[in-house]
């Protein structure tokens, strides 16, 4: 660890104001104690939920953003399944944006935040218009997606301390949603 972590806002104080914050010099302690006794349990946080299982228990998926507000699932049994992303009302719409209208890097900051603070990866997704909207990055001359794209968004995942990148989502023009593990021409 490199810092320390303290409560910075008065409303986060005042959450946290019982509640034991281990500083520097204690995990400095701990890392010492498990090099010379080992540690049992050791993977303890882990993000989840992410994908099909947030929506069996009704939450968001995790950290990850949502891609819709209104998500259509096809079920092999029982055909289309619709799932309104959590929390959503007539109220609370104009805080929800698309995944897919997002710059890459605020998703990727969020995650870099996040990495510090769990013991395993983070199944990271980028997600990607084939038509990118003008001026959702500043290198964009034309609104096509292209290689360099995915370059400079993985590179600056790497900067950011990102072990790995799960898979790249690519939102055609004609509504539909491609991943790389299912045609890879089209993320290209």
């Amino acid at each position: 660890m490199t810092g320390e972590f303290v409560p910075k806002s008065d409303r986060v104080k005042e959450l946290f104001k019982d509640v034991f914050i281990p500083s520097a010099a204690d995990w400095a302690a701990l890392r010492e104690k498990v090099q010379a006794d080992g540690l049992y349990h050791q993977n303890r946080l882990a993000v989840a939920p992410n994908g099909s299982i947030s929506y069996i228990n009704d939450v968001s998926a995790s950290i990850h953003p949502i891609t819709q507000r209104i998500e259509e699932r096809q079920e092999k049994k029982i055909g289309k399944i619709y799932y309104p992303a959590a929390g959503l009302s007539t109220d609370t719409i104009p805080y929800y944006t698309s995944a897919y209208d997002m710059d890459m890097r605020k998703v990727i900051d969020v995650y870099a935040a996040a990495t510090e603070h769990v013991d395993q990866g983070l199944s990271l997704t980028l997600f990607m218009r084939s038509d990118i909207p003008k001026g959702l990055y500043e290198w964009k001359k034309e609104n096509k997606q292209t290689t360099r794209d995915l370059s400079i968004l993985r590179n600056y995942a790497f900067n950011k301390g990102i072990k790995s990148i799960y898979y790249v989502r690519t939102f055609t023009d004609d509504g539909g949603e491609v991943g790389a593990n299912q045609c890879e021409s089209c993320v290209i």
